[in-house]
């Protein structure tokens, strides 16, 4: 695997963890500091996990854009559709 093929992945890796335990740690911090055990650990950890499920969207929805178009939309498609259809005729 090259490493232009390997660099997203990583991207997607670093962003995902530093998206998650980011927020759950100052969660934490502020629990020990102010005393409200579960409270923003909790807020911590959901903003964390929308922040990951976001920052993978959309590195995920880059890399399919740098790939070129989807497979089944587009104007290719339309067109093999258009073939099958004159070799079942």
């Amino acid at each position: 695997m090259e490493v232009c093929r390997k660099r997203p992945i990583l991207q997607m890796g670093w962003m995902v963890a530093l998206a998650l335990f980011f927020p759950l740690g100052l969660g934490l911090w502020l629990d020990r500091r102010l005393g409200a055990a579960p409270l923003f650990v909790l807020a911590g950890a959901l903003a964390g996990v929308i922040a990951a499920t976001v920052s993978a969207v959309w590195i995920a929805g880059r890399q399919i854009e740098a790939l070129g178009t989807p497979p089944g939309t587009g104007s290719a498609a339309g067109e093999r559709q258009e073939e099958d259809k004159e070799d079942t005729a």
